[in-house]
């Protein structure tokens, strides 16, 4: 597939995968770089569009089988974004309207999001990806994406807090202190994944952020075959 990407020597490819159930993700990021020929880097990413496609239509065709479901996979559309200056794109498939939405409910939400990447790699990196959005927030040093987690889970503590205090208030106390709990573990998570370094998820008050540690991401190459895979 041809794109509107520019070239540059770093794509970070992110493979989404949500909704099948709540606070559930299978979602990753991975690079594909080329830093003496960006025209190759590209070329790369373009063919993984392609083989990532040509995937999703295998595992749709084989749970239309497996389900019996009165459809066909060609009844499957890609719904294609692009941004108008090269910065990325974004493919997430789409359903006929024949296909019950309740049949497919635990196929997941597949979206394949490529951010472009053309500056100097930051050793201690971090991509920022807002699962709701779809999209990369940013990519930054590892303390800012500590401090973003921080203030997203403040908003959320501060919430809760206010429920304690309040005296009317008669909600359930032990259901929103162990609220409070998870969101200081949350916390605790990611200082303690990003420091490692590993990807970790803040999946709290409506928000669903991964943060992607550039120092433990896997590079994506050819296999003998030509599949484009992870080292």
């Amino acid at each position: 597939m041809k794109t509107a990407l520019r070239l540059a020597p770093h794509y970070f490819v992110i493979d989404s995968i949500g909704g099948m159930n709540e606070g559930y993700s299978d979602t990753t990021c991975r690079r594909i770089e080329d830093v003496l020929a960006s025209e190759y880097a590209k070329a790369m990413v373009e063919e993984y569009i392609d083989q990532w496609t040509h995937d999703r239509l295998e595992y749709y065709a084989e749970r239309i089988e497996s389900y019996s479901l009165s459809t066909e996979v060609d009844l499957v559309r890609y719904d294609i974004e692009e941004c108008p200056h090269g910065g990325w794109v974004r493919l997430t498939p789409e359903f006929s309207d024949s296909i019950d939405p309740e049949e497919i409910d635990d196929w997941g939400f597949h979206t394949l999001f490529i951010q472009v990447y053309d500056g100097v790699m930051l050793g201690d990196g971090v991509v920022v990806y807002d699962q709701m959005d779809d999209m990369v927030r940013t990519i930054t040093h590892k303390h800012t994406a500590m401090r973003m987690a921080e203030e997203t889970i403040s908003i959320d503590v501060e919430r809760i807090k206010a429920k304690l205090y309040n005296p009317q208030s008669n909600s359930d106390k032990n259901y929103y202190t162990n609220n409070l709990i998870y969101s200081y573990d949350c916390l605790a998570e990611v200082v303690r994944d990003l420091e490692y370094p590993q990807d970790v998820m803040v999946d709290i008050d409506d928000t669903c952020t991964h943060y992607f540690p550039i120092q433990a991401m896997k590079q994506m190459v050819y296999t003998n075959d030509g599949k484009i895979t992870t080292e």
